[in-house]
């Protein structure tokens, strides 16, 4: 079944687990990067949202064919999936708990 999602925590903990980074094409549009390819630059998180979201685009791939994902226009992608928040909560606390400590207050 084919999903399109803009939600940031779902299209990052997909980009993760696909071991592929936010990029941007010569002319700012948003692309996902999963090897070297002189054609985009790899950017931020943040930048490569902005653009997503200024460009209307979506991620879509398909739940039986994991690997398989391309951004298109929202207009042209499947319906929004059902909330896939559970995946995107796990992350988010994985992402959070792998944060270091603060530093340690006064020893005494």
């Amino acid at each position: 079944m084919k999903i399109g999602t803009w939600d940031r925590g779902e299209i990052i903990h997909w980009a993760g687990s696909h071991d592929i980074s936010p990029a941007l094409r010569e002319d700012g549009s948003p692309a996902l990067a999963g090897g070297p390819d002189p054609a985009l630059r790899r950017c931020g998180w943040q930048a490569f949202f902005s653009a997503l979201d200024s460009s209307g685009l979506v991620l879509v791939y398909d739940r039986d064919d994991p690997g398989a994902g391309a951004l298109v226009p929202r207009a042209e992608g499947p319906g929004r999936a059902p909330a896939a928040g559970g995946d995107s909560r796990r992350f988010l606390r994985a992402l959070l708990s792998a944060r270091p400590a603060g530093p340690a207050g006064p020893q005494g």
